[in-house]
């Protein structure tokens, strides 16, 4: 009997503060979801990749060398870890296809062991089949191409058609992009064998590493043994990295917004376990004159903190790791290429999370109930005495203080008198327009990165890209009628420092050139003859500064070039060295030929003379760049949209739920405040007063915290090759405070209303 009353005050307290119950629900759940839907998206993509590399046995190496004939394929085999090699011969075709699209065309000397392809229609590729090829599924999507068809791609003049043997995935082209954003409608890729086209050179060896082998060990060993070979591993594979990297984002993720909505609830919860215990005085002490036992009355008031807690963590965690994920993947699937995706489980740590929510909401609820339980019956039958008045500091301001009026002074007041609710509200409204302006200040920065990069720091218009045999510099700027022509060269190498090495970009420049900005913030600075300029992204990863030097090996050398590095640049949308024409020359590495021209308000005419120079491979223009840029990050835009919705779901029950128990508390005063003739339309004025002065201060002290989490949530999304600057802009700033005190107004209007409903005799009355 005992227990079916419990049970039915619990019930009943539950239905009469149905809000505030509500409220710890859904604070419970928003910093789970979060963390869950985070916490499985990192899973899925993680678990994909690694049952997609490892059962199409993904390359651990891909190593260029001159040639890549049986004496090599054997001198790398004979390494120790190594399981298995493979020689191939990879090359980029026009197609003859309608639009002339661009076609990867990788060649295999013998089966397709490594990097095998996964065949979602037709069949696998015979070794000896010289006119069969398999074809990327997303490009045979765009091109209407399936089993059975031909495709022709050109070499030198001649033509060489195959049959579309099977449409398949590939692990090492998950990402397939010739620029920025894949575009299947201009480029794809094709497998055949050696034998489809002879003529092919064979310049590239995969390795596979035996289980257990240092991956470190036999890249310094294969390097040791082909000093002229460039080793690509999979950190610095784009498809791979880029692959890896979506992952290792989501998973770093998990560690800032979650916790920091899962710490705004957790303050939000012990301010509403605690007002509602406290609140429960008189049904407390009215249990223990009942001879209730103090266990009983114990675990019925932490009833209050398990189930809400429980409920709530549970919905959040359960939503977030159903909803999200699907989200996310189909945003992924936009700019990558996976064959299938595997749901994880729930992992442990998100049910950590509820574990760890349900227990900070019961040593919550416990510690309030043992400072009551304390007292004796008797005082807990009496209400609980006021504080004694005080004068606050701003009182012995008196030539202040006496220009207040008297509502603002029982406003201020009444605000230092409750300072742990008044504290909470604050915290509330900073955290909620902290996450809204990261949450927009995290699209600025991305929109900035593809503006800033395309528009400021790439001061052309238009760049030609050569392939062949390419005039001398001055001759191209005789010859094209352009504001301004420049030449750069770019070679592929290894740089190596005393403890990391990384293959990457070396961008050779003419002396004073103008149209490539790598000073900080996009600014104009000279490439300083003498030594290497480094990107600071590649400058920490290599772990190297300003004076120290550098070992560059290119390919088909057998001697590194040692140089010192001069001087720290920028560039946040790929990572490398550059320098200056005379200083390469200085290297005897050859002459300075370049391999792009740059060109800045060409005419027509010029633009017509490109296209019909042979060496001229195609033209790249930074504005549809800078396009297919923000459509890489869109699907980091759409998440920050998703941040913003969740910001202000917390934003309305932190607002709603603290300005309901404000009100509750004070009930007794407002009615005091009508019998004394305050008309109702004055006591809104008081309510919405405070609520002034709390929001507005938190929307003031929320500006910096939320700058800096938009640094900080853009630190941990980077790669090794892509850094976010942190750049939020002053509207977006504006336009968060505005929807943050806006949203916290229009909740306390909605609470004022619930002053007509006051009930003066049950306000008024005492216990006797």
């Amino acid at each position: 009997m005992a227990m079916s009353a419990l049970r039915k005050k619990l019930v009943r307290d539950m239905r009469r503060s149905g809000m505030q119950f509500f409220a710890i629900v859904m604070l419970c759940s928003l910093g789970t979801f979060m963390f869950a839907g985070l916490d499985g998206t990192a899973r899925l993509a993680q678990g994909t990749i690694d049952t997609y590399f490892a059962q199409n046995n993904l390359a651990d190496f891909w190593v260029s060398v001159p040639s890549a004939d049986r004496d090599t394929l054997e001198r790398i085999r004979a390494i120790s870890g190594v399981s298995d090699v493979c020689a191939r011969a990879t090359a980029e075709l026009e197609s003859t296809l309608p639009g002339e699209p661009t076609l990867n065309v990788t060649a295999y000397d013998g089966p397709m062991r490594i990097n095998q392809p996964l065949v979602v229609e037709g069949e696998a590729l015979s070794q000896t089949d010289s006119r069969g090829c398999l074809i990327q599924a997303g490009f045979a999507a765009v091109h209407g191409l399936s089993v059975g068809d031909r495709v022709s791609v050109k070499l030198s003049g001649q033509e060489y058609g195959f049959v579309v043997r099977g449409v398949v995935y590939s692990p090492e082209f998950i990402c397939v992009t010739d620029g920025v954003y894949p575009n299947p409608d201009q480029y794809g890729y094709i497998l055949i064998n050696t034998c489809g086209i002879p003529e092919l050179p064979m310049t590239q060896v995969l390795v596979k590493l035996a289980e257990g082998a240092d991956a470190g060990q036999v890249e310094s060993a294969i390097e040791a043994t082909l000093p002229t070979a460039l080793v690509v591993d999979r950190r610095a594979h784009q498809s791979t990295a880029n692959a890896q990297s979506n992952a290792d984002m989501f998973s770093n993720l998990t560690l800032v917004f979650p916790l920091i909505a899962y710490a705004v609830a957790a303050l939000i919860v012990m301010t509403t376990l605690t007002r509602m215990i406290e609140n429960q005085r008189l049904q407390l002490g009215t249990l223990k004159a009942l001879g209730y036992p103090s266990r009983r009355i114990r675990g019925h008031y932490l009833a209050y903190a398990i189930w809400p807690s429980l409920i709530g963590s549970l919905l959040g965690v359960v939503a977030g790791h159903a909803l999200l994920p699907n989200v996310i993947w189909a945003l992924l699937l936009g700019q990558n290429e996976y064959p299938y995706k595997l749901y994880p489980a729930i992992s442990r740590e998100a049910w950590a999370m509820v574990a760890l929510t349900v227990v900070m909401s019961v040593l919550i609820c416990l510690y309030t109930y043992q400072k009551s339980a304390r007292e004796t019956t008797a005082d807990l039958l009496r209400p609980k005495p006021p504080k004694a008045g005080r004068r606050i500091l701003l009182e012995r301001v008196g030539f202040l203080w006496r220009r207040f009026n008297f509502n603002t002074k029982m406003i201020v007041r009444n605000l230092m008198r409750n300072r742990m609710r008044t504290i909470m509200s604050f915290v509330g409204v900073l955290c909620c327009n902290a996450l809204i302006i990261a949450s927009l200040g995290l699209q600025d920065s991305v929109n900035a990165l593809a503006e800033n990069h395309y528009t400021k720091a790439l001061c052309y218009d238009v760049r030609a890209e050569l392939t062949g045999e390419a005039d001398s510099a001055d001759s191209y700027r005789r010859r094209l009628d352009a504001e301004g022509v420049e030449c750069i060269m770019e070679k592929s190498l290894s740089a190596r420092s005393a403890s990391e090495s990384r293959t990457t970009l070396l961008t050779v420049v003419e002396p004073g050139q103008t149209m490539l900005r790598v000073g900080k913030n996009e600014t104009m600075v000279d490439i300083l003859p003498g030594g290497a300029a480094i990107t600071e992204k590649l400058a920490q990863t290599l772990g190297v500064s300003a004076g120290d030097t550098l070992d560059l090996f290119f390919p088909g050398d057998d001697e590194a070039a040692r140089v010192k590095i001069t001087q720290i640049v920028y560039n946040s949308v790929s990572q490398g060295l550059y320098m200056e024409s005379g200083t390469w020359e200085s290297l005897r590495k050859g002459t300075f030929t370049p391999t792009a021209i740059l060109l800045k308000g060409p005419t027509q005419a010029c633009l017509s003379e490109l296209d019909s120079m042979e060496e001229v491979d195609k033209l790249n223009w930074p504005v549809d760049q800078a396009q297919e840029l923000t459509k890489m990050l869109d699907m980091l835009a759409s998440i920050f949209a998703m941040i913003t919705l969740i910001a202000l779901a917390l934003a309305f029950v932190i607002c709603y739920n603290m300005g309901l128990m404000n009100f509750s508390e004070r009930i007794r005063e407002y009615a005091t405040l009508k019998v004394l003739g305050y008309h109702q339309k004055e006591i809104r004025g008081l309510i919405i007063g405070e609520n002034n002065i709390v929001s507005l201060l938190g929307v003031l002290c929320g500006v910096l915290p939320g700058i800096g989490l938009t640094g900080l949530v853009l630190k941990v999304c980077e790669s090794e090759t892509l850094a976010y600057p942190s750049r939020p802009a002053v509207l977006s700033v504006i336009l968060a405070s505005v929807v943050t005190y806006v949203f916290s107004l229009l909740i306390q209007l909605l609470l004022t209303r619930k002053v007509r409903g006051i009930d003066m005799v049950e306000a008024l009355k005492s216990v006797e």
